[in-house]
C-alpha cells in the first residue's frame, strides 16, 4: 500500500523496526514520525548515538536489513531518516516526552514517559513547519505502546 494514501503513518511498524534496533544493540535515544508541511509522505526519524559515532551510512544498513526481514511492518526503507542525538527536531522530540517535574506542595508528577504515543499538535517541531507528529515513548523491553 502506498503511504501516501495514509492519513496516519504505519505506527505498529515504526515501534517494531526500534525494538529490532535496540535488540541488535543499536540505541534509539528517540523515534517519531512528522509530516512536514507541504509533504505527503510520512517520515520515521529515528535519534542514535551510533549515528553520531559510526556514521549514517552503518545505521541505513542495518535498517534497511531490518525491513528486508519485516515487510509485514509496512515501514518504506526510504521513509526512515536517522538523526543525531544533538538534531533540534531530536531534542524538540526528546523534550516533549520527558517527564516533567512537579511544582507546589499537593501536584502530582506528570506520569510521562508513559505507555502510549503521544501526538504533537503543534506547527513548528524543532524549528521545522509541520503537519502532525506521532513520539514514541522511551523504549522498554517487551513494550509495545501502539499494539
Amino acid at each position: 500500500m502506498d503511504q501516501n494514501v495514509l492519513v496516519t503513518p504505519p505506527l505498529d511498524g515504526g515501534w517494531r523496526l526500534v525494538d529490532s534496533l535496540h535488540g541488535r544493540d543499536f540505541k534509539v535515544d528517540v523515534a517519531f514520525w512528522a509530516r512536514l508541511t507541504g509533504e505527503e509522505k510520512w517520515i520515521l526519524y529515528l535519534a542514535s548515538p551510533m549515528v553520531d559515532e559510526q556514521g549514517a551510512g552503518t545505521s541505513y544498513q542495518l535498517i534497511h536489513a531490518l525491513l528486508r526481514e519485516g515487510p509485514e511492518w509496512g515501514v518504506d526503507p526510504f521513509a526512515v531518516i536517522v538523526l543525531g542525538v544533538g538534531n533540534l527536531m531530536a531534542r524538540a522530540a526528546s523534550d516533549i516526552i520527558q517527564p516533567k517535574p512537579a511544582s507546589g506542595q499537593f501536584a502530582v508528577p506528570n506520569p510521562k514517559p508513559y505507555r502510549g504515543m503521544t501526538r504533537y499538535g503543534g506547527s513548528s517541531f524543532g524549528g521545522i513547519q509541520v503537519d502532525g507528529v506521532y513520539i514514541y515513548p522511551p523504549w522498554e523491553p517487551a513494550m509495545n505502546p501502539v499494539g
